[in-house]
């Protein structure tokens, strides 16, 4: 799993970068090396260190990172075109930032769980239906702002309304994996790893690559079985 899932970050890497090689500049170069450097040093000293009874937390904090990229990318995307204002297209931005942001504070919290950093009983507000079901009417609500800021070219407005969408996604996220007992945390995890390869098929989309969409697919639909 681990090998795969590796081939697959490596095949996304590869796939994003190749076709903009030829007509990237020496600074832009400069940027992605020193980038994906850091980040696999650092990823390779976090693995490295981590006790094997630890993985779940590991599992959990990369994930989150997984769905910090995707609300990121997602938001950026439409800032640096404005101008593509197809269903398809802010359809896929809305949901990368709002699925994106779930699978962000949602895994924050497992890992927090897990690693006895919140109590791991159940945590949540009064009627926690309602506010998850708020939270949802809310990124809906922002969705339909963005949508019709986006088509009359008010790009401010339309990106105000994505970080609505990523606040209500963000708050969701952390108040329905608190409300999970520690023992359930695991099954929270694969939930979570479900999101974030949606959140990464929706990402394909919006950057208009096929291979990061089939892959995040792969991963979303195998963590739903696994869940």
């Amino acid at each position: 799993g681990n090998a795969l899932g590796g081939a697959g970050v490596a095949l996304g890497l590869a796939a994003t970068a190749g076709p903009r090689l030829a007509t990237a500049g020496a600074g832009l170069l400069t940027q992605a090396a020193l980038a994906l450097g850091a980040g696999g040093v650092c990823g390779l000293v976090i693995a490295a260190r981590c006790a094997i009874t630890d993985l779940p937390q590991l599992v959990a904090a990369f994930h989150s990172l997984v769905g910090l990229a995707a609300t990121i990318t997602s938001i950026a995307a439409y800032m640096s075109h404005p101008a593509a204002t197809g269903a398809a297209h802010l359809g896929a931005a809305w949901f990368g930032v709002l699925i994106g942001a779930v699978t962000f504070t949602g895994s924050i919290v497992a890992f927090a769980k897990l690693q006895g950093l919140v109590p791991s009983k159940e945590v949540s507000l009064p009627g926690k239906g309602a506010w998850n079901a708020a939270s949802i009417v809310g990124a809906l609500c922002c969705g339909k702002v963005f949508f019709d800021a986006a088509v009359a070219g008010a790009v401010g407005d339309a990106s105000w309304a994505l970080a609505g969408v990523a606040a209500f996604g963000a708050f969701l996220g952390a108040h329905a994996t608190l409300a999970v007992g520690g023992g359930d945390t695991p099954v929270v995890i694969t939930v979570l790893n479900s999101s974030s390869g949606w959140a990464l098929c929706a990402e394909g989309f919006v950057l208009g690559s096929q291979l990061l969409t089939v892959v995040g697919a792969l991963i979303g639909a195998s963590g739903a079985i696994l869940s």
